[in-house]
């Protein structure tokens, strides 16, 4: 075979990294799998999208479209070409506010979207928890829902018409057909023009097989396994742009999509309803829905306790009396102020005098309702940052049932995890039957790997027997599209898999997910191999036991990746660029210490993901499982120290506060004072011009502090005769030889306090 990556960087502009840390970052999503691609392209614009696919064509190599990599079941990790379309294909090409609808690249964020939508009181209304770093591409190759499904739909309701890419060469503008165009269409026989070749086609199968898809298919709304065929039974409706919603990149590229806006609710409520038990909450829903609101989420305990112990949610969670063992976020849209809060009224009354919810608090104000919403999002991060090996598992957390059998069905799944000796978390979409079960298994023991395929294979037969769907947001990909030959029957599923030939003749497109997939078990991130060599750790990790515990508290959810809001992370915001986000660096870390990277922790191109870090520990708090990166890079400069590879720059600079306590720190100053000697400092050391080299301070801040008189500074307030509380001020390395006014003006702020 000639060399992929030599052909790649021939015709593509883009980016091309073929480096084992650049595809070891993308061999992962937020799901439990891992496959190293051959290459990453990150491509400049749609001619490169289709120059990759040429050459994937060319040398037969799988192609796997990505954005912000926060699939749950596998669907962007594969052996082939990971296209990244976040970096570049990531805009708004146009507005369209009287037919409310907008063209948009697949790349683009949905919360970035919404914000260029907000002046004209629209957004684009599937909205999953993931929204503020989930691309507009994923969520229509994943046939995205989210917490308002009950009134807004899935993503499919949103699609207009898309532009598609196809493994042969044909791009196809796809949009709803008049009943005039569909009964015009032909059987889809070869010769002619290739659009009307495949839509004559995909007509033939549909009423071919009509009665079985509608026989197939389940009826509830959260159902987005297979292909949509179910979409395409109305010939008066229909639109062959939607059989690629929900096809995870099996059947084309997306390269463009018209997209429908609703106008933003502009009166919402909320009730937060507390229960005895969690089947208590559960048992209430069907209820809760005939006041007909927009979402009713559920908390269990395991999700409530740790949004108390985060250092993000635990301000928020002021909406919970207390820790109860499980509440609902019940939300109204009313035709006005007053008719929205009459409805949460309503609500909680009914609760309350029933005796069904032991406390009903209300919020009315959209700050207070905000602050709801940002713990709720936070769920799934929450549930991940439990300490230790075991972690809520995603592999039977997206079946949906019919809410009227939705307490029966969490019985026997809660009955079932109880008998393989597993505990499980909970949390989601209550409304429309779809609670995301999450059986803590740890997947590097084989006991549990044997125990996730015995949950799975009994909790979807509960799924077929109560008439519900296996996959109901978070789609097929490795985990789930083992089952659908089973949930289907033979004769659906192999309509399934001759869509995808029609579609993809050269089998290329992300192969192995919804069709001709592989077992649960295969490709696993952990295994029952997965082990790591013992190092000799700088810090003390109690809560984590070790270096690589820490790093495994990143289990990929992509939170380091949002552009609005917060600070986390600043040289992911800068450069777009994957493997400078927390998870790209943490995924680089895991790979070096359990023997993924050749050279561990001294490889050159691990060194230059970590270099833009700027320890600034925005991750500590903002990252929802707390990965603090900052504290792991230090321990990762430690082990290279320890293994001679830090270099002497680095050991200079790092040893420089030392040395700034001496006489040596005089000296420094004085040199580093003169424009000629710090210039030739920063080509020593490898720094940018514009760069000022930090200067020793003429007194430090132990010098001023031990040497000030109780006047010193801002006096205390009238009346204090003695300090209140005792506060301990840690000086750092900086503050104490560097930049001590930090510290004076914090103690002097301090004792102005009191």
């Amino acid at each position: 075979m000639r060399d992929l990556a030599t052909i790649l960087r021939k015709e593509i502009q883009g980016e091309i990294l073929t480096d084992v840390v650049s595809r070891g970052i993308y061999a992962t999503d937020a799901s439990n799998y891992e496959i190293f691609p051959r290459a990453v392209a990150v491509p400049a614009g749609i001619a490169d999208v289709l120059r990759i696919l040429t050459i994937a064509r060319n040398e037969n190599v799988p192609v796997i479209p990505r954005g912000g990599g926060t699939s749950l079941a596998g669907q962007t990790t594969g052996d082939g070409i990971v296209i990244d379309f976040s970096k570049h294909l990531n805009r708004v090409l146009s507005i369209d506010p009287e037919r409310r609808t907008a063209r948009v690249q697949p790349g683009l964020v949905r919360d970035e979207l919404n914000l260029a939508l907000a002046p004209y009181g629209l957004h684009f209304a599937p909205d999953p928890a993931t929204g503020n770093r989930a691309n507009i591409g994923g969520m229509i190759g994943n046939n995205s829902a989210g917490t308002r499904s009950i009134v807004f739909g899935k993503t499919v309701d949103h699609v207009l018409g898309t532009k598609i890419a196809l493994s042969d060469g044909a791009v196809l503008d796809l949009h709803r057909i008049t009943r005039a165009e569909y009964d015009g269409l032909g059987d889809g026989a070869p010769g002619g023009d290739r659009r009307a070749e495949l839509l004559g086609a995909l007509k033939r199968i549909v009423e071919r097989d009509r009665d079985e898809i509608e026989a197939r298919f389940p009826k509830v709304m959260r159902r987005v396994q297979g292909y949509n065929l179910d979409e395409l039974l109305d010939p008066g409706d229909w639109n062959p742009a939607k059989i690629f919603v929900g096809s995870e990149g099996t059947l084309g590229l997306l390269l463009e999509a018209e997209i429908n806006l609703e106008p933003v609710p502009r009166f919402p409520s909320m009730c937060v309803p507390q229960f005895r038990s969690l089947m208590d909450a559960i048992r209430a829903v069907e209820g809760i829905l005939r006041h007909e609101p927009s979402c009713v989420e559920i908390l269990d305990e395991v999700v409530i306790r740790l949004a108390h112990e985060n250092l993000t949610t635990a301000p928020l969670v002021d909406f919970l009396d207390g820790s109860p063992p499980a509440a609902l976020i019940v939300e109204f849209f009313g035709s006005s102020a007053e008719d929205a809060e009459e409805r949460a009224r309503a609500l909680a009354k009914e609760l309350i005098t029933q005796g069904i919810a032991t406390s009903c608090p209300i919020r009315l104000d959209a700050g207070a309702m905000s602050r709801v919403w940002e713990v709720r999002k936070h769920g799934l991060g929450l549930m991940l940052g439990i300490k230790g090996d075991k972690k809520p598992i995603p592999f039977i957390e997206d079946a949906a049932v019919p809410v009227a059998v939705l307490p029966e069905y969490i019985e026997q799944v809660l009955a079932i995890c109880e008998e393989n000796e597993t505990k499980v978390a909970l949390y989601a979409h209550a409304s429309v039957g779809l609670l995301h079960v999450r059986p803590i298994l740890d997947l590097k023991r084989q006991q549990d790997i044997d125990r996730m395929k015995r949950i799975a294979d009994r909790t979807f037969a509960l799924v077929k027997q109560y008439g519900g769907s296996w996959s109901g947001e978070h789609g097929d990909g490795l985990a789930r599209s083992p089952w659908l030959r089973e949930f289907f029957g033979d004769r659906i599923y192999e309509t399934l898999r001759e869509v995808k030939t029609l579609f993809d003749p050269a089998g290329i497109m992300n192969p192995g997910k919804i069709v001709d997939a592989g077992p649960i078990e295969d490709h696993l991130r952990f295994g029952a191999e997965y082990k790591a060599a013992p190092l000799d750790e700088a810090f003390d990790y109690r809560e984590d036991r070790t270096f690589l515990g820490a790093i495994e508290m990143c289990t990929g959810v992509g939170a380091c990746r949002k552009t609005i809001g917060g600070t986390m992370c600043p040289s992911y915001r800068a450069t777009r660029d994957e493997e400078h986000s927390t998870r790209g660096r943490a995924n680089a870390l895991r790979l070096a210490l359990t023997g993924r990277i050749p050279g561990g922790l001294a490889n050159r191109d691990l060194q230059n993901a970590l270099d833009l870090c700027l320890s600034c520990k925005a991750c500590k708090s903002e990252c929802p499982s707390n990965v603090d990166l900052a504290k792991l890079k230090s321990e990762y400069l430690h082990q290279l120290d320890l293994a001679g590879g830090l270099g002497w720059r680095k050991k200079m600079l790092a040893d420089a506060p030392i040395r700034n306590r001496s006489l040596a720190g005089h000296w420094a100053r004085g040199l580093l004072m003169n424009p000629f000697t710090e210039s030739i400092a920063k080509r020593v050391f490898g720094m940018h011009p514009g760069r000022r080299l930090p200067r020793p301070a003429a007194r430090s801040f132990a010098q001023w502090f031990d040497t000030r008189s109780p006047d010193t500074g801002v006096r205390r307030r009238a009346g204090d005769r003695t300090p209140r509380e005792r506060v301990v001020l840690f000086d750092d390395c900086f503050l104490h030889g560097y930049e001590p006014e930090v510290g004076i003006r914090a103690t002097e702020a301090i004792e102005a306090m009191g």
